[in-house]
């Protein structure tokens, strides 16, 4: 979690800076090239003036040697017919235009690009000139290039930069969150000791319990049950705070995940029945997988154990066991009071209890499913979720099978 946060803040971080230099480039570059194009805008405009036109059809007249060097002017009839005009090429680029009063056009010719201005003149056509603007665009070009490469090298510089940002603002809390751990591992194991004593005391009471008068059994009996239930929870919080810590090792080995059902579902069975409830299951012969045994020992206690608690009277609990595609699929199903979609996301949750007042009843937690889920995210797998309110929940896990493995 610790290292997801880090990497979402770096990318974050990484991702404004970006920004803030896409728009810088954006806008430098659209300013310095409307600045640009605008003084010769007004260049080529001020060419076609009223003081300038007459200047510019005399030297049309005259002759010149390197007339690209010089800036373009014509004069077009009304019938179309070039009158005066000063640039080799000039008809080409002004066929077919009729502008406005002062309208200014772009018009590439031979690698070359010209920024043209034109305006209707009474009784005479049109009158049109233009200046080559190639070196302009080429300096814009450039400067693009040049911001472009800028953005990418500070882009590369801002992500290095944010990485070690968000590790400096990360700190804190991986302090904070080590701190926790060690809090639950040691707080886990100090309880331990007390509450076996407290077990191993209840259990002799049995024996003379006998002699207890009504509301001393029933004392005994309350007391043994929330001992039972604190020791669930130690002994919860101690797979978390060692799983969180990196301290909870996998024994994998390849094992017969049908046998391992089988064993699991007879032992429940009895705890279901003896509440009114029936247990079923669909189990494909020889199933195997590389896995801990005790942690998927562990983890069909937890779904069972989830799917008895939260079903309702006289309730059936159904478990298949199969394989598809090279994998190894085990469902619980039970015909309980259903997750509402809402609650769907937060099941897996730590501590999260849809109903609390069931909950606290059952004795739950709320950390079963959070390290079931755990458990099938160390043996690369995934867990999946169907529920109705009021018609029951439905577990698939899917895990690799033997053949992926290998």
């Amino acid at each position: 979690m610790v290292r997801t946060t880090k990497r979402r803040l770096m990318w974050f971080f990484a991702f404004l800076t970006m920004l803030f230099l896409l728009f810088f480039v954006v806008v430098t570059y659209l300013t310095v090239s409307r600045s640009i194009m605008s003084d010769q805008e007004e260049k080529v405009v001020d060419m076609i003036s009223e003081e300038s036109l007459s200047r510019l059809i005399h030297e049309a007249g005259e002759p010149h040697e390197r007339p690209f060097d010089h800036n373009l002017f014509a004069v077009v009839g009304t019938s179309g017919n070039v009158l005066e005009k000063h640039g080799e090429g000039i008809e080409a680029m002004i066929d077919g235009w009729t502008p406005n009063m002062l309208e200014t056009k772009e018009v590439d010719q031979e690698n070359r690009e010209y920024l043209f201005a034109g305006k209707p003149v009474r009784d005479v056509g049109y009158v049109y000139s233009g200046i080559d603007v190639t070196e302009q665009k080429r300096v814009l070009n450039r400067l693009f290039m040049v911001l472009l490469i800028l953005t990418i090298l500070f882009t590369f510089a801002a992500t290095l930069l944010s990485s070690i940002m968000a590790g400096k603002a990360i700190r804190p809390v991986i302090k904070s969150a080590e701190r926790q751990r060690e809090f639950v591992n040691d707080a886990s194991h100090e309880l331990r000791t007390p509450l076996s004593i407290l077990s191993a005391g209840f259990e002799i009471l049995e024996e003379e319990k006998e002699r207890l008068s009504d509301f001393s059994k029933q004392t005994m009996d309350d007391l043994s049950g929330e001992v039972r239930r604190m020791s669930s929870l130690v002994n919860d919080l101690l797979v978390l705070a060692r799983a969180d810590s990196g301290k909870l090792v996998f024994e994998k080995k390849v094992i017969n995940l049908t046998n391992l059902v089988s064993r699991s579902i007879r032992s429940f069975s009895r705890i279901v029945e003896g509440d009114g409830m029936s247990l079923t299951s669909d189990l494909k012969e020889e199933v195997y997988l590389k896995g801990d045994e005790e942690r998927l020992q562990q983890l069909l206690y937890l779904l069972l154990d989830n799917a008895h608690k939260y079903n309702v009277q006289n309730g059936h609990i159904y478990v298949s066991l199969k394989e598809a595609n090279s994998e190894v699929i085990l469902t619980v199903e039970d015909e309980g009071i259903g997750i509402a979609p809402e609650h769907q996301e937060k099941i897996f949750e730590r501590f999260f209890r849809v109903d609390l007042s069931r909950s606290r009843a059952q004795g739950s937690n709320g950390i079963g499913l959070s390290i079931a889920a755990f458990i099938i995210e160390a043996h690369n797998g995934r867990i999946l979720l169907e529920s109705k309110v009021g018609q029951g929940s439905c577990f698939t896990i899917i895990l690799p099978g033997l053949s992926d493995q290998q």
